[in-house]
Parts: structure tokens; sequence; C-alpha cells
């Protein structure tokens, strides 16, 4: 089946080439159609009025709460709660819980975690005064049967909660809850599931799983953003300590105490996100409805992108797509790297054909330390994705590596060409070797060739002088500058972004006392370079820049 047709974005974009749905998927168009629908018909308050439209907008939103229950197979839809993702719910959970509902001293997290479902239990250890223990991956990333007999192995009474993703966002690799689960029952260990990169590819049935809680967002399930579910036990639930206080989430209130309602409502104090639960319902319907064709449709794109990528010597894959035996243990989601290229120049490149993909590190920053890389470069499908667009992906992609790799010693214009002036750039400016050829290139195309050759002029840190005080954090790609001797030297492992600090330290050496004052991002603009840059590269060269001015103004 062609699910594209449902979703708007491609009809008003149909040059875009979206491979980065693990970050957040296009929205279905009956989702719009829901959510406008309750705007325009029945806008009214959920619970609180007796009113035709009231009822029916609280009819809704019930009825959104049983759609998902289904969806998960809960046992009722009262152990659903609504929040604003997957977030909020492990926040929820972290700062609801208390020691009465612990047993143990350790807290257990798979390696390949996210932020959200790392930096929580952070914050619940130092409270309760636990341990973190993570869980190994093996050396490209991936689960196989060595690490699950060493994560079963750490599955003692000595730990209190286990928090694992369904699915890794970074990874793609599927965990075996099931058996997983199993082992952590035996010990009493309460199991938290961050379920978000599950719902859209695989069958979840809490259930089978018998998991304590399961948290979700919609945005990555083809529903509307700012709206995420927990679901809970109703006997954790019960004993959970809600984090929002306020209107509906109480059955009884004084100056001096109040009384918390049942669950869900126990936690979902103030007006709700109601067009984003009915949304939400409608993404769950249509997955529900759909998941066996999505998954077919998914499996066999997954296959002819692992092809494709494997051919390709100078890639490096991670994950359960690294090796065969596990690599039907991951959905279509594929993280990659490159033997002697920066993922952020691979990705520039990209970017320019209107092709979508994301770079760094997925919000899995301890990962990634693991691992011993700085980011990866993420392809992730939805149900919408075709074999054409994997194709012209590939095709990109072979041209972005060989650009990368050919000797660049040649430039795009003459030495010797007179350059005429561009406003905003002086001719001191156009008289610097590597201003001239920037001024001089045509088009982003001719630009990144010239970037790249300027990364070869650039001022170079020294190994030995890389380290955690010259780091400039923020960036996109790792970056380290220092004033050595009066001069300003830099690095990066992103050719492009050598080419950007070049341009920056050429024009930052030859301005004297003038230099710590210098409005370099408006020089950055003048040279037409501003334009190709994504709000995080934006933000990167922002940092940059103020370290350059801050060094100037120390020496």
């Amino acid at each position: 089946m062609n699910f594209k047709p449902q979703f708007p974005f491609f009809t008003a974009r149909p040059e875009q080439v979206y491979l980065d749905s693990a970050a957040s998927t296009q929205r279905l168009g009956a989702v719009l159609k829901a959510s406008e629908s309750y705007y325009v018909n029945y806008n009214a308050s959920v619970h609180r009025s007796a009113y035709e439209i009231a009822n029916e907008a609280t009819q809704a939103y019930e009825c959104s709460r049983t759609a998902l229950q289904k969806l998960i197979n809960a046992s009722s839809p009262s152990e659903i709660v609504f929040t604003s993702g997957a977030t909020e719910s492990l926040n929820l959970i972290a700062q609801g819980l208390h020691a009465n509902m612990l047993s143990g001293r350790k807290i257990l997290i798979m390696t390949s975690e996210h932020h959200a479902n790392i930096l929580p239990w952070q914050m619940l250890a130092r409270q309760l005064g636990l341990e973190i223990e993570t869980l190994p991956l093996g050396s490209e990333g991936q689960f196989d049967k060595r690490e699950f007999q060493a994560l079963c192995s750490k599955l003692t009474q000595d730990v209190a909660l286990l928090a694992i993703a369904h699915v890794s966002n970074a990874l793609g690799n599927i965990y075996p809850l099931e058996s997983i689960l199993k082992i952590a029952r035996q010990h009493n260990i309460l199991s938290v599931i961050d379920g978000t990169q599950a719902l859209a590819h695989v069958p979840v049935d809490v259930q089978k799983l018998d998991c304590d809680f399961y948290v979700a967002s919609a945005h990555k399930m083809y529903g509307p953003t700012g709206i995420g579910m927990l679901f809970g036990k109703y006997d954790n639930l019960l004993a959970l300590l809600p984090s929002k206080l306020g209107g509906e989430m109480l059955s009884d209130a004084s100056f001096d105490s109040f009384e918390c309602a049942p669950p869900p409502l126990k936690f979902e104090a103030g007006t709700p996100n109601i067009s984003g639960v009915i949304g939400f319902a409608t993404a769950a319907h249509f997955v529900h409805q759909h998941l066996a064709e999505i998954q077919v449709h998914e499996n066999t794109l997954k296959a002819f992108l692992l092809s494709s990528l494997l051919d390709i010597s100078d890639i490096k894959v991670w994950g359960n797509h690294a090796q065969p035996e596990t690599r039907d243990n991951s959905i279509a989601t594929v993280s990659i790297s490159f033997h002697q290229l920066n993922v952020n120049d691979v990705a520039q490149y990209l970017f320019q054909s209107n092709i979508a993909v994301r770079i760094g590190h997925h919000c899995a920053m301890p990962l990634m330390k693991v691992l011993g890389i700085g980011g990866t470069l993420r392809i992730s499908l939805g149900c919408y994705t075709s074999k054409e667009e994997i194709s012209f992906f590939m095709k990109h992609l072979q041209a972005a590596i060989s650009a990368l790799k050919q000797d660049m010693s040649s430039s795009v214009s003459k030495d010797s060409e007179i350059i005429e002036s561009r406003e905003g750039i002086d001719s001191t400016s156009l008289a610097l070797p590597i201003a001239s050829k920037i001024a001089a290139s045509k088009g982003w195309d001719n630009q990144y060739r010239q970037l790249l050759l300027a990364s070869k002029k650039l001022n170079t840190l020294v190994v030995e002088e890389r380290t955690e005080a010259t780091l400039l954090k923020g960036c996109e790609s790792d970056v380290w500058m220092a004033n050595i001797s009066g001069e300003l030297h830099g690095y990066s492992e992103s050719k492009v972004i050598r080419g950007i600090l070049s341009l920056l330290l050429e024009k930052a050496n030859s301005l004297g006392q003038e230099a710590s004052s210098f409005d370099y991002f408006t020089y950055l603009e003048a040279l037409h370079l501003t334009q190709y840059f994504s709000q995080g590269r934006r933000d990167g060269v922002g940092h940059v820049i103020e370290r350059i001015k801050r060094l100037l103004k120390t020496a």
C-alpha cells in the first residue's frame, strides 16, 4: 500500500526526501483533520461542564484514551495518562517514585538510552541514595547473545529499577523485552520502558511484556507534537506521587489539604492538550490498522538500504544492523559513520539536495562516548518512504563521498582573477586568500569546495593542545581553539567546519587590535555563506565567534 498520499506534507513539498522519521514523523492528514475538527465543531474544556459541546469534547477525549489502551493492549483506559510527550512521562515517573515503591539500591540503564531516559534517573539516584549502572553493548553497538547474558547477570535483588528503551533511537536496535522483563519480575525490579521509537514500527502489548511503565510520544508515530502518553499498571499509578498540581487532578480540596482524584486524572492537572489528544488517537487508529503492512514495507526498504550501504567500503554501520546475526532485531533506522570522512561534511552535501537526515549524537552522548565516535549520520524511514527516495539518497551519498575524497588541490577561480567587491566585503578582506576565493564562488557547490580547500590552510591546533580546556562545546562537531603565541589556532574533525574556522581565523589574525570587536557573522553573511547554515550550524558558528573574541581579549 502506498501511504504517502495520506500525508499532506509530501504534496506541499514534493521535492523533499525525508529520512528523519526517528526525530519526528510527518503528520497524517486524518490527524490534522481530527485536531481541526475539534476546534471548529466542539471546542470546549473537558470534564468540567454539562452542556452539549463540552460533553462531546469529553467523550472524544476519553475515547482517545481507549484508542491508546487498545494500541498497546493495556488492561484499562485508566492506565493511560496523557502528557506532553515521552520526556514528561519519564520525568513524571522519576519525580513520583518514592522509597516504598522500590527495593534494591541500583538503577540499571541501557548504554544506548536517550538523555530523557538517563537524566531523570540521575536525579532520583541522588535523592534516594541509589547507584546507576549501565548495561553494555557490543563494540559496534550491537545487542546479541553475549550482551543479553551480561544483562541478565545484572538483574538481581540488588536492582531497584530497570530503565530501557524498547527500540534504540540512535541505533535502531530492538531489545528482547519480554525475556528481559521476565527475569526482572523474578527479582521485584520496577521496569520503565521508553517506547518512543517502537509504536510506529513494532507491535506493543504491555500485558504480555508485563512492564510497570511504558511511555511514548505522538509525533514519533504520525501524530501531533506536544502530546504523549504514560502507561502504568493501575496499582503503580495509585502509589506514584503527582508532580503537577492544580485543577482537575483532585477530588477534594481545602486551604489546608487536598485529595487526589483517581488515576489517570491524578496526573492531568490543568486544561489538557485536547486537540493533541484527539489527533494522537487518530494516529493510534492508523498504526493499529496498518501496522502489519507498515512492517512489511519498512523491512523491505531496510534490506535495500542496508545492502546499498554495505556495498560502500568507506561506510561503517552501527548497532544490530552491523552484523548479519542481529540485523533482524532492528527497525528501519540506520546509523552510519565514515572511515575517513566526517558525518557533518557528508550531511552538508546531502542537505543541499533536499535530503533530510540527522547527524550528531541523537541525544545519546554517553553511547557515542562508549563507541568512541563523535556522532553518526542517521537514516530513519517511515511508512511513507519509497525505494526511489532511498536510491536518490544513495546516489547523492556516493557523490558526497567522492567529492570529499577527491584531490581538492584545484580551486574554482584562478588566484589572479580580479574579484569585484561585494557589499559588506572591503578590499582588505578580498585581499585575503581564503575570503577572496569564497567571494568568487557562485552557489553552494563551489563554496563547499572552497571550504574543503580552506580546511587545509587552517592554523591547526596540535593534538597535545586539544584538551578539555580548549574544547568548545555546543557545536555540531567538536571544535578546539587556543591562542598560541598571539595567533589563533583551531581544529575540528569536520573539513567544512575547519574551512569555516580558517576563514574566520584568517580575518581575525589580520585585524590586529580591532579583531575582538569585529562583526564576524555579518562578514560571513556578506560572503553569502550563512544562507546555507542550519540553525545548529548558526549556533555553533556563534559559539566559535564568541570564543575568538574571548581569546583575543585575554591574549
